[in-house]
């Protein structure tokens, strides 16, 4: 694959903070935004989604995902952070508790916050989860968060895992997984495997949560969308409409689209990740930086405690005197003060011009100097 390195000015702020794919959308949402142009007016879609993109999405389901589904049960949401908090306030009462991963993505927290839901943290490594962990704090709890390919270490599940989070169900019956699968097109050594899948007479006892984002680089198009047995999908439906109604529907319509599509669009977004994946973990390597090679996403999740600084520190200095946003582990819940969470989503150019900079920076010594870099250069 060719890679455009042209040059970046060397003041000009790199954000590796979010995970935002540079990669093209798939040419069949440009094809139907084309054709949409002309139509006089859009009326709003129906709550859970047009029954057309449901139907579609349960034959996805089906033929890769292995899940058995149909149409009524899957519900279309805006995004898949959306279809989190819908199935959450769908299952929990106020202050009920929510089992997250650590590190975890952020937004599942704040999600518990704003509807008034405890956590309860779970070690989560390269290893698998803290099953001790689990089944001490299983008892009071109502839904596990339970998210692989993993957001931020990109971690992807071992099969092998699947049956022990079966016996914690079959133990726990109050319990409810809520899966978030967002990365299942990213993985780049390691098929994914939906837990769902192979679940048996507990197979009703997960919410399955997709999304457009990530494999299809769509992430402003907002279209996630959940699977769980017809009777929960029709409330996780009624929740998401009392939320926000109902998803855009020429989002929906460039969804449709690209399912109809085909293609090798993932593929494709899968060797420019692989490609900016290499390059950063070689440079953080070079940069005397401790991190493993991630097996799927599009972060990587560097121990940058051998620097001299925590996070906190490295990151802010990263931002204000290299121009390079990074995210502190300490975002991602307790344990991680010494990680911190950069993307490799981001144009060749920029991501080749951060290692640059963060190489330079270690050469120096990692000294923790905020002061913002003199315009034209890094100091």
């Amino acid at each position: 694959m060719t890679t455009d390195l042209r040059s970046v000015p060397a003041d000009r702020v790199l954000d590796l903070g979010l995970g935002d794919p540079a990669h093209p959308m798939p040419r069949a949402v440009s094809e139907v935004l084309r054709r949409l142009a002309d139509r006089p007016s859009f009326g709003y879609a129906p709550p859970g989604g047009l029954p057309v993109l449901r139907r579609e999405l349960a034959e996805k389901l089906v033929r890769v995902n292995g899940i058995d589904a149909t149409g009524r049960e899957v519900v279309v949401t805006n995004g898949a952070s959306q279809a989190i908090t819908a199935a959450l306030a769908t299952l929990c009462a106020p202050g009920g508790t929510v089992l997250v991963p650590e590190p975890g993505y952020p937004a599942y927290r704040a999600a518990c916050r704003s509807l008034g839901l405890r956590t309860a943290g779970y070690r989560v490594d390269g290893t698998g989860p803290d099953w001790d962990g689990l089944a001490r704090a299983a008892p009071g709890a109502a839904v596990l968060l339970w998210n692989f390919p993993a957001n931020p270490t990109g971690t992807v599940a071992d099969p092998t895992w699947y049956p022990r989070l079966y016996a914690l169900l079959a133990e726990h019956r109050q319990l409810t997984v809520v899966s978030d699968e967002v990365y299942e097109e990213l993985c780049f050594d390691a098929a994914h495997r939906s837990p769902a899948a192979g679940a048996g007479r507990s197979a009703d006892r997960f919410v399955s949560v997709f999304s457009f984002s990530k494999g299809q680089a769509m992430t402003g198009f907002r279209v996630g969308y959940a699977h769980a047995r017809a009777e929960l999908a029709a409330r996780i439906a009624r929740t998401h409409y009392a939320l926000s109604m109902s998803v855009s529907t020429v989002s929906q319509l460039c969804a449709l689209a690209v399912l109809r599509a085909g293609g090798d669009h993932p593929a494709s977004h899968r060797g420019a990740l692989l490609d900016g994946r290499d390059r950063l973990v070689a440079g953080l390597r070079a940069a005397g930086l401790r991190v493993d090679t991630p097996r799927a996403g599009c972060f990587a999740w560097p121990d940058v405690s051998v620097s001299g600084l925590d996070a906190g520190t490295w990151c802010r200095t990263l931002a204000l005197r290299l121009r390079v946003l990074a995210v502190p582990g300490t975002e991602f819940g307790p344990g991680s003060g010494g990680r911190a969470r950069l993307s490799f989503a981001v144009p060749a150019q920029d991501l080749a011009e951060a290692v640059r900079r963060i190489g330079t920076w270690a050469a120096e010594g990692w000294a923790a100097d905020h002061a913002p870099a003199a315009p034209g250069g890094v100091r």
